[in-house]
């Protein structure tokens, strides 16, 4: 045999065997869903899991879209991350004034503990003492008498 006839031969081997490859890939890929279709939320999480559609199940734009999705998972990762950034916005900006505020709230609250604190110790308690009869609701002047 000659150079190009070996070239030739070479090519429909190669081609051959991409073929068998490319069936035996599909041929797992669909025993791989059947084993998980007890898995609903598995379609949630792995883009391009759900079952494949014979074409022209359905009508209308809605249905080529979803089968343009469900063949480019890398598409619908980048939809999803453009139309989550305006819900991560809205987040953010309900945090902000609840961090403020709750971090005024806890300021405002340590301060109060330490004013009882302090107040207590003027009457000649200790903080421990002024704690427990705060919680008690009994004062050094109750007890005095």
């Amino acid at each position: 045999m000659s150079t190009p006839q070996l070239r030739a031969v070479r090519k429909e081997l190669l081609l051959l065997r991409a073929d068998v490859e490319r069936a035996e890939f599909i041929k797992a890929r669909t025993e791989l869903s059947k084993t998980f279709t007890s898995f609903g939320w598995l379609k949630l999480l792995v883009p391009g899991f759900v079952a494949r559609k014979a074409k022209g199940s359905g009508k209308g734009i809605n249905t080529s879209l979803s089968e343009w999705v469900a063949n480019h998972p890398l598409a619908s990762s980048l939809a999803s991350m453009i139309l989550g950034k305006p819900l991560r916005a809205a987040l953010r900006a309900g945090a902000k004034p609840l961090l403020k505020w709750g971090a005024l709230g806890a300021a405002g609250f340590a301060a109060y503990r330490l004013w009882r604190q302090f107040a207590h110790r003027d009457h000649g308690e200790t903080g421990a003492d002024a704690d427990a009869k705060a919680d008690t609701g009994t004062t050094s002047e109750s007890t005095a008498s």
